[in-house]
């Protein structure tokens, strides 16, 4: 009889509805940690993915223009402009015309050296101009 009171005790306990449902919120509860940081962990790896992703394509895209700016140079067009620029060469038969600008004409300086290529440190830098020692007080003491 003892047997069978208690047997009927643990039966109203595991049977009642509000312990299988608290049971059954406890097992919820128990899964859906281990899966949030799964989720948030599979998220962090994604972003990272997707930020390599991005890496990859932008140093794809400077070995283009590494690859172009290299195929320029080693071009007999990149040796015949050095010729002319530099040494002052020019083919048989042609000209030289010298153009000079007014002091005004800077933007027009500038748009003929912009490169093509994505490249830092191939762009032309404007030689510094020298300012008198008066300048260079003024300059100190009053910007």
């Amino acid at each position: 009889m003892m047997n069978r009171r208690k047997n009927n005790y643990f039966e109203k306990i595991f049977f009642n509805q509000k312990f299988l449902a608290l049971l059954g919120l406890a097992v919820i509860i128990l899964v859906s940690f281990p899966l949030a940081k799964n989720a948030i962990k599979q998220h962090r790896i994604n972003k990272e993915i997707s930020e390599l992703k991005q890496n990859i394509f932008d140093l794809q895209n400077k070995s283009d223009d590494l690859k172009n700016f290299v195929s320029y140079l080693e071009s007999d067009q990149f040796a015949e402009e050095q010729a002319r620029l530099n040494l002052g060469l020019k083919k048989p038969g042609e000209e030289l015309t010298i153009i000079k600008m007014a002091a005004g004409d800077t933007q027009a300086n500038v748009s003929s050296g912009a490169t093509i290529f994505n490249i830092p440190g191939y762009e032309k830098t404007k030689p510094e101009i020298k300012k008198s020692n008066p300048k260079k007080w003024l300059t100190y003491f009053f910007k």
